[in-house]
């Protein structure tokens, strides 16, 4: 995962000074993205901007932090008196900085152990998972696939929803005998009232699978027409039918007004990535820059990075990256040459896909009853 944002607070320059080089010359550079300050009001405009921080430690005695504001993962107080037993938010500020930073560091993830990784649905009753990539080639619409086909045999009520600018839902389900749910796109556009009756007509059911979905048209142009008030209002009324647990995004691995939109409607974000360099490169960069983006400092903690395709081992010049991979899924060599959706079926990757379903599901565990 990128590295984590740490915010330090203090009165004294001349700690801040050690502090920050220490930071840079230790083992800590590749882990930290490090801000410093030495105003309190500097402190809080930085805060107030809704900036991302996993971490903030607070000196000098009396400073407190605002109660409302938010995108603070963790937060600690460094205290000066050695004499008494510091409490459980507290860390002696004159011991050692190795001691200070092995400190924070294992308190920062106790505390992420006891929070909710991922977000509470935006719905009671339904959840919104995309999965994306920040490079083709990385297994986004079989995970996609498998994710939905598991969560129904497990049952769940899922829907798949492609928003890909090429539609490949006619390569995942039968499609022969289904009628179109392209109309739907025209109610979109000119007739937002009776958008959810219509929406109800026009969901097609794969007959092998049983997972419900839209049945566009492979069609680019129709995709790039779409705004993103009108996505949003395809989002919004699936969830208002409250009649899926979980609806699943099978997103393009680009930017677009789309895919910004998906995201910010999504309750997870399930990240792929391919086992080289170009993903990995393109990944870290754009995970950062999507805060901005989807205007959420706290985007990172809706994501999983999961490494798909994997052997077994990663090679040393990927783990310098800085990039922490939350989940993995395996390589499968059936599917090298991947011709007929019949070869999907893959026992192995199924068993993965239920790991990972789990991972989430404790987080959401009333979804789904």
């Amino acid at each position: 995962m990128k590295k984590l944002r740490l915010v330090l607070f203090d009165l004294d320059m001349e700690y801040i000074e050690l502090f920050a080089n220490y930071i840079r010359t230790s083992e800590y550079a590749t882990r930290f993205d490090v801000k410093l300050f030495s105003r309190y009001e500097s402190l809080q405009e930085y805060l107030k901007s809704g900036e991302r921080t996993d971490i903030l430690l607070l000196s000098s005695e009396g400073m407190q932090v605002e109660p409302e504001i938010e995108n603070i993962g963790t937060l600690l107080y460094l205290v000066n008196d050695m004499e008494q037993e510091p409490g459980k938010d507290e860390l002696f500020k004159y011991q050692p900085l190795s001691q200070v930073m092995s400190r924070v560091l294992s308190s920062h993830y106790e505390q992420g152990d006891k929070k909710t990784k991922i977000k509470k649905p935006q719905n009671a009753n339904t959840s919104v998972i995309s999965v994306f990539s920040a490079s083709g080639g990385a297994g986004k619409t079989t995970t996609a696939f498998h994710l939905a086909n598991q969560m129904k045999e497990n049952g769940l009520n899922v829907f798949y929803l492609n928003l890909e600018l090429i539609n490949t839902s006619p390569l995942l389900f039968d499609v022969e005998n289904l009628s179109s749910s392209s109309p739907l796109l025209y109610y979109l556009k000119t007739n937002a009232d009776q958008l959810q009756s219509k929406m109800k007509e026009l969901v097609a059911v794969d007959q092998d699978t049983a997972i419900p979905f839209f049945y566009f048209m492979p069609s680019a142009e129709e995709v790039l027409d779409l705004s993103e008030k009108e996505i949003e209002l395809l989002m919004d009324n699936l969830i208002k039918m409250e009649e899926y647990d979980y609806i699943i995004v099978d997103l393009e691995s680009t930017i677009n007004p789309t895919v910004l939109t998906a995201l910010k409607k999504s309750d997870h974000v399930l990240w792929l990535l391919a086992n080289d360099m170009y993903s990995f490169h393109k990944t870290g960069y754009l995970l950062e820059e999507l805060h901005g983006f989807v205007n959420d400092g706290s985007f990172s903690n809706r994501v999983q990075l999961i490494l798909n395709k994997y052997t077994g081992s990663m090679d040393p010049a990927l783990s310098e990256t800085g990039i922490e991979i939350d989940h993995y899924l395996p390589y499968v060599p059936e599917w090298k040459q991947l011709v007929d959706k019949e070869q999907l079926n893959n026992h192995v990757f199924e068993e993965y896909i239920q790991k990972l379903i789990s991972s989430f599901s404790r987080a959401t565990s009333g979804v789904g009853g």
